[in-house]
């Protein structure tokens, strides 16, 4: 968590009850992974986590993340395992961004619980990861993957943490229909004015010709928009729509039943090791 800790009041809520221990790791300095100072209300955050927290099961862990000799994702990284460090061995640990809304997390836990320490050695459980990219009056656009194929998958839980990418490393991914809300893009005309102007990517594509169609998408025209992904081709192919003015709202009206899903028998053959080897071989 950074500068937009103010979304824990939506996502905490979300996973409090199924989770044993909470940590919140928090630069000390509040400096960002990449050096830059941000600003912060540290009394309305430690009133948000007071009262968020009747079990009192969150730890807030603050140290410093923006070593000058490290890159962004150095920075990053080591957040990453510093957090899982703080909890020592043993279970299972699930690292989110406070902009990430867990739909079912109970569900979650209880797979998590279900796996046998052998199908889970050396291995990362990965959830649907689906994009919010605008919030309009009306309500919220969100990235639709139209077929399971270009569904986007974060890694979330693994017994044995050792990140190396953000959360990604080369790990064998187990993948889930659990999905995630990533209010990504989803955010003030001047944090995505921001986010693309000071982004590592920023000079990979029209900056200007981009956030203006951004700002152009509506409630109206949504469905004209294709191909939205800054970068990647076809990884974003369309928008959809769901109505809710606020973050509560589109918890609740947010349509995960219509979202491409993978059917057992796919989950069965995807998460086989053995047919994960094979597809390997094949592709050579």
């Amino acid at each position: 968590m950074a500068y937009d800790w103010y979304l824990l009041e939506h996502a905490l809520p979300l996973i409090y009850n199924a989770a044993d221990m909470i940590c919140l790791s928090l630069d000390k300095d509040r400096i960002s992974w990449s050096g830059h100072p941000y600003a912060f209300d540290t009394a309305a955050f430690q009133q948000l986590v007071a009262r968020l927290d009747p079990d009192k099961k969150i730890r807030v862990i603050e140290e410093d993340y923006h070593l000058p000799d490290l890159t962004p994702m150095q920075n990053e990284v080591r957040q990453r395992n510093r957090i899982a460090q703080h909890f020592g061995p043993g279970g299972w640990f699930v690292q989110l961004d406070c902009d990430e809304y867990f739909l079912d997390f109970d569900g979650f836990v209880a797979y998590l619980r279900s796996l046998t320490s052998r199908r889970t050695k050396r291995a990362n459980v990965a959830c649907a990861w689906i994009i919010l990219y605008k919030q309009t009056p009306e309500g919220f656009l969100y990235v639709d993957p139209v077929d399971k194929t270009k569904t986007e998958f974060m890694q979330i839980a693994t017994r044995e943490p050792g990140y190396e990418y953000g959360r990604r490393n080369g790990n064998f991914n187990i993948i889930t229909n659990f999905a995630i809300l990533h209010q990504s893009w989803a955010r003030s005309r001047e944090e995505i004015r921001d986010k693309i102007y000071n982004w590592g990517h920023s000079t990979d594509f029209d900056k200007e010709k981009y956030f203006a169609a951004w700002e152009g998408f509506d409630a109206t025209n949504f469905a004209t928009a294709k191909d939205v992904h800054p970068l990647q081709s076809g990884l974003w192919p369309r928008l959809n729509f769901v109505k809710g003015k606020t973050i509560a709202d589109l918890l609740k009206n947010f349509p995960t039943h219509t979202m491409p899903a993978y059917s057992t028998v796919d989950l069965f053959f995807r998460n086989s090791r053995l047919f994960s080897k094979l597809r390997s071989l094949l592709k050579k």
